[in-house]
């Protein structure tokens, strides 16, 4: 039995996030621009439709994140100096 400090055992690693999931999906992109995943693993095909939507969630949330920091940037072009002071903006 491992030595342990009696606290909790480490966590399982986030098999979407990583050196290691990084190279897998750099690999399973190319090979599904050239056709290639048939014959994979039913466990690497359903991690890799896994991955592809949360990176989808991922970019969707990026761009509303800029897009939401380009509206504020906007609205305090708007207002004086003086205005946004007053906001505690400064």
């Amino acid at each position: 039995m491992p030595c342990s400090d009696g606290g909790y055992p480490p966590s399982e690693p986030d098999p979407h996030n990583g050196p290691t999931a990084e190279l897998l999906c750099h690999v399973m992109q190319e090979k599904e621009a050239r056709g290639q995943l048939e014959g994979l693993n039913h466990a690497v095909l359903a991690w890799w439709q896994e991955h592809k939507a949360r990176d989808r969630k991922r970019l969707q949330a990026e761009m509303k994140s800029q897009k939401d920091q380009a509206a504020r940037d906007e609205a305090l072009a708007l207002l004086t100096p003086h205005q946004r002071r007053l906001l505690g903006l400064q």
